[in-house]
């Protein structure tokens, strides 16, 4: 370890040293708005350079003397400066829209260069205005969607909410917003996400290569940061729909006399009001369905050098069948955040974070009413301190406390039933991180990004713990290949503020980069992630009455190790950009439910899942045309996921719920030189593993269905075509409202999300008892037209 540190600071020292070194920093920001803007290129003419942070601040080391700046980002003008630097500077640049550029689609550009030259792989970023062109469900565009279309990415089924990345589980990307956790991000079961594109500026999707100040989940990383508001001037834009409508507003926050404000807000909110139409049906008029949701950001200049930010999001979902069953679940999240640009050379950011998410199941059945509640709470501190040690190295460090309380359920009994209250143990845990992050050019070929995260998790008391006889939950039984519950014998109680299981681990990060040509590098990466939370389900995507809960005595923490190799290319003056990945990815102490697993209402969660090992490799190809009239990309992915777990399929490897070999999609943006745009969206795959019965027998009077090894049938194929067209309004004309006709499924694929067995009970129109059984296809939704109408002002 001594060598390791020393080496470390012997390259810093190298990096340092030469010439006389000066430092030109500032901040980059849209001449029109006075937003900050992200991942903008900044480099001189000797080629040293970086890009701004998610601030907009950058930081150059450059020798004392005559340079010529340039300041570059997709769909700006390129600034060209000349300077002289005889000490540290400051130099703020204001960069204006190119309106004759017509490329807006940028995937796999996140530090705004080209993805050659950048260290990072398995990176994704989609703008704002790229999602909002895509084709969408219902007319409203949604982040989940789109990042469903790149490769690497799958989904369970078309209404899901949830993701996949690279064969992992639903609940092992860790989805943030403004640094906040989000728990659930579905509304409407899945139809929608919870991220409203208007009040959105930036999506990162890390699936490999992951910086060590992300922690705590296996597979993915989703980064989405909110507008920050105008800081000229007041203006808003809303957008109705069939479903639904919404509304933005932002303006400055104490304008100068220049007319620039000292910070600036963003306010946004969306209702959908599907329950508005329900009286069209005698059948509905009386149920309940609806969500809305409101996104809040707002930011404040203390001085050049201090800034604070604040930003939250408050969604809620209701659902209701009368005297039958209700539902309803939301997010509440806010992120207090201070920077500070320290020197030149020092930028200083700490964050108070809080998260919540609740759900609520009413059972509404006469005599037996009740209603369960649950909810997970947590409380993150994250300050972090990046210092741009000079041109060829820039080192990132933080640390990471994270508070969290589950409350797993708590019953009580409405209308005055005789249902008797209940409530389960709060669980209680800490979470710590402690990482450093460092980029280093070795030379002009070869760049290196290596750092690690040291993890801590603390299961805490006031709690209880069931003691088992053998000492575990669960017992396998080789023989029978089944696990079989143990008896509790007592319990062990731990007070306030105890330990009652920790957890260490250190997780390194590599990735680097190599120039073939200025044209062609490749690269390769590798990390260990783990993840101290679970989520206990036995659906293929998640569901608002999904329990969390944390690792302890029983349930061991997830880890996985991934490795990734890759080869970058940029064609025609970056008109066309193509990449190939491979990766593979070993994955220890999965978590899977056992056959006949009863996981609703239960406490004792432990004897309901078991753990073993999981893998995941596979191949992925991306082409994007990134200028032109025509835009869009063209993405491709080969891959296996697999889990073995004794108990299961004989303790063979079997296909997980993320298992899809082949998916296609193939993304085109059509821009005209009249009022119309035009947008297509096709996706193909392999249908999503599913266990069939293979047969079924009577048992006491009972049909009792016998099935085939877990996961070891598929659904048939995927595929579907959506198209969308944007009229806008004439270059002369002083109205600001748009058109937006879409069609999703354009050609009315009834594709199964499930396929469920029944008896067959009707024969020509009559109802008879037969004895046989019959598939039946589940299908969501079938050809989809919508228009929505949106507008500024």
């Amino acid at each position: 370890m001594r060598k390791n540190v020393f080496m470390f600071f012997l390259l810093l020292s190298f990096f340092s040293y030469g010439q006389k070194k000066v430092t030109v920093s500032g901040y980059v920001e849209d001449k029109k708005t006075g937003e900050k803007l992200l991942g903008v290129s900044v480099y001189s003419s000797t080629k040293a350079g970086n890009t701004t942070n998610e601030y907009g601040y950058y930081s150059l080391s450059l020798e004392e003397g005559k340079h010529t700046l340039y300041v570059t980002f997709i769909g700006y003008k390129t600034i060209e400066q000349e300077i002289v630097v005889k000490s540290n500077t400051i130099i703020d640049f204001k960069l204006e829209e190119n309106s004759l550029i017509l490329e807006e689609v940028v995937v796999n550009k996140p530090k705004g260069e080209n993805k050659v030259r950048n260290v990072e792989m398995s990176v994704n970023t989609l703008k704002a205005s790229t999602i909002k062109k895509l084709p969408a469900i219902l007319g409203e565009p949604d982040v989940i969607k789109s990042i469903q279309l790149l490769p690497g990415v799958s989904s369970t089924n078309e209404a899901s909410s949830g993701f996949n990345v690279r064969g992992g589980n639903a609940d092992q990307n860790l989805i943030l917003l403004d640094d906040a956790t989000i728990y659930n991000a579905s509304h409407l079961f899945g139809f929608f996400s919870v991220f409203n594109s208007d009040a959105i500026k930036d999506v990162k999707l890390y699936k490999g290569g992951i910086p060590s100040s992300f922690g705590g989940r296996l597979s993915s990383v989703l980064d989405v940061r909110q507008k920050e508001g105008n800081k000229k001037k007041f203006n808003g834009e809303a957008g109705i729909g069939l479903i639904l409508s919404r509304v933005l507003v932002e303006g400055p926050i104490k304008k100068d006399s220049l007319g620039n404000g000292r910070g600036s807000y963003m306010f946004a909110g969306r209702r959908s009001y599907v329950d508005a139409f329900t009286f069209l049906d005698d059948e509905f008029k009386d149920n309940v369905l609806f969500f809305y949701d409101l996104n809040l950001k707002a930011n404040y200049d203390l001085d050049k050098k201090n800034k604070l930010f604040l930003s939250g999001y408050f969604g809620r979902d209701r659902f209701e069948l009368p005297k039958f069953l209700g539902t309803s679940w939301g997010n509440i999240v806010g992120t207090l955040r201070w920077t500070n640009s320290i020197n030149e050379n020092l930028f200083f950011q700490s964050s108070f974070i809080f998260s919540n998410y609740d759900y609520s199941l009413d059972n509404l059945r006469s005599g037996s009413e009740f209603q369960w509640n649950s909810n997970i709470t947590n409380f993150n501190f994250k300050p972090k301190l990046t210092w741009y040690a000079s041109s060829k190295a820039t080192i990132k460090g933080g640390i990471d406390f994270t508070s969290y309380k589950f409350n797993p359920g708590e019953i009580s009994s409405l209308n005055g039933s005789s249902i008797i209250a209940q409530k389960f143990q709060n669980n209680s845990a800490l979470e710590n991180g402690l990482y450093i992050d460092a980029e280093f050019d070795l030379t002009e070929k070869l760049n290196i990004q290596t750092g690690f995260r040291f993890s801590n998790f603390m299961r805490m008391g006031n709690e209880n713990i069931r003691l088992y006889a053998t000492g575990s939950p669960l017992t396998y039984d080789p023989i029978y290949g089944v696990y079989e519950e143990n008896e509790v014998i007592g319990e062990k109680n731990y007070g306030s503020g105890s330990i009652i299981k920790q957890f260490n681990a250190l997780e390194p990060r590599f990735s680097l980069r190599y120039l073939l040509s200025d044209q062609n590098s490749f690269k390769a990466s590798y990390n260990r992630m783990y993840q101290y939370i679970h989520l206990v389900t036995n659906t293929t995507s998640p569901t608002p009455l999904d329990v969390w809960t944390p690792s302890g005595p029983y349930i061991r923490p997830q880890f996985a190790d991934q490795v990734a190799v890759g080869y970058f290319s940029k064609i025609k003056e970056d008109k066309f950009d193509f990449s190939v990945e491979a990766y593979y990815k070993k994955l220890s102490n999965v978590t899977d439910f056992k056959d006949g697993a009863d996981l609703l209402f239960r406490e004792d969660v432990e004897t309901q899942i078991i753990q073993g090992e999981g893998r995941a490799y596979g191949i992925e190809f991306l082409l994007n045309k990134n200028k032109g009239n025509l835009t869009g990309w063209l993405s491709y992915t080969i891959s296996r996921s697999e889990n073995r777990i004794n108990g299961i399929n004989n303790g063979e490897f079997y296909a997980n719920n993320a298992d899809q070999l082949h998916r296609l999609n193939l993304v085109g943006l059509l821009k005209t030189n009249t009022r119309w745009d035009f947008g297509g969206v096709f996706t193909f795959s392999t249908g999503r593993p599913v266990t069939y019965p293979t047969g079924r027998y009577e048992q006491n009077g009972l049909v009792v269905a016998d099935y085939s090894n877990r996961n070891a049938n598929r659904l048939p194929v995927y595929h579907r075509l959506d198209i969308s067209a944007t009229l806008n309004p004439k270059k002369d004309s002083n109205r600001t409202g748009k058109w937006i006709f879409s069609i999703a499924n354009l050609y009315n694929r009834q594709n199964a999300a499930s396929i469920f067995f029944r008896e067959v009970s009707e024969v020509n129109g009559v109802e008879t008892a037969t004895g046989n059984t019959e598939a039946t296809r589940l299908s969501f939704f079938g050809i989809v037209p919508s228009v929505t109408y949106e507008f500024k002002f």
